[in-house]
């Protein structure tokens, strides 16, 4: 089921300002973490506004992949930045199955971001990674020598972690991917998957991973979460974490399906006005 957008205030347009006609890059450049905010260039806390992908895998309608696609999200939407959900582990041709495939989705998905002056978020989109961590090393070393030169990307080394500690199981996988993106891009922004599906912010921030740039992800679906989750995120930025929002929707948390029709659409608007009081960064699912 599609959002009614306009229903939902995000607070205003999230991509290219017409009045100076520069793409997001060319107006923020090189993205950085200060305290708890996401800064451009210039030290302003900037919010970042756009889609995600579906599980590449299992996209069947093209327009992820679409150059055309990305131009109207970024030209009508505003949207500053996309998020590439590349599944791993799952059926159709995910990574493991698939990695030529899986890789060339990405692929395309960025150099279309960085043609059109958006950011692009490289999401190893998993709920096992620590199952997965040489294959996560390999690849994001792979596209850190690819692409970590240009100001765009952002990587998302974890999804959603399940049922797993942040100490002893996400925070040292985290620890491993981290050094190996590290050792080629020392620069840009890192968002880090938290534990019970990427909600548990708090829980991360207590014991962070170490390094600069580092971001934690929070997810949210609105028929689903509501203030609990907000006071997660708040302990965890109270702790200095910075919190960036890169799955959301304003349905049940299967994402709405024909069990779960329900649009929340008032509390999808109570977080848009906490994450635009803030300037948290978020991706839609």
């Amino acid at each position: 089921m599609e959002i009614d957008w306009s229903k939902v205030d995000s607070g205003g347009a999230p991509g290219p300002d017409s009045s100076d006609g520069m793409t997001p890059v060319q107006r923020h450049g090189q993205l950085r973490v200060s305290g708890t905010d996401l800064v451009d260039q210039t030290g302003t806390a900037i919010q970042l506004k756009g889609p995600s992908s579906m599980w590449l895998n299992w996209e069947t309608t093209g327009y992820a992949l679409s150059g055309p696609g990305l131009q109207f999200l970024r030209d009508d939407w505003r949207a500053s930045v996309i998020r590439a959900a590349m599944g791993v582990d799952a059926s159709g041709p995910s990574y493991l199955a698939n990695p030529v495939k899986a890789k060339a989705d990405v692929r395309t998905i960025v150099n279309n971001a960085i043609a059109l002056g958006l950011y692009v978020i490289i999401d190893w989109h998993d709920h096992v990674a620590q199952d997965h961590a040489a294959q996560a090393v390999a690849f994001f070393t792979e596209m850190a020598q690819e692409f970590g030169d240009t100001p765009n990307v952002l990587y998302e080394p974890f999804n959603e972690p399940q049922g797993v500690a942040w100490a002893t199981v996400v925070k040292p996988y985290h620890d491993m991917v981290v050094a190996a993106i590290r050792a080629v891009d020392p620069d840009n922004i890192i968002i880090l998957g938290t534990p019970s599906w990427s909600q548990n912010v708090d829980e991360a921030a207590r014991i962070p991973v170490v390094g600069s740039n580092l971001m934690y992800t929070l997810h949210f679906y609105s028929c689903t979460h509501a203030q609990s989750l907000r006071a997660r995120a708040d302990a965890a930025r109270a702790l200095g974490a910075a919190v960036f929002v890169t799955e959301w929707g304003a349905t049940d948390a299967d994402g709405g399906t024909a069990a779960h029709p329900t649009l929340c659409l008032e509390e999808a608007q109570t977080w848009h006005n906490w994450m635009n009081a803030k300037k948290i960064s978020w991706t839609a699912w």
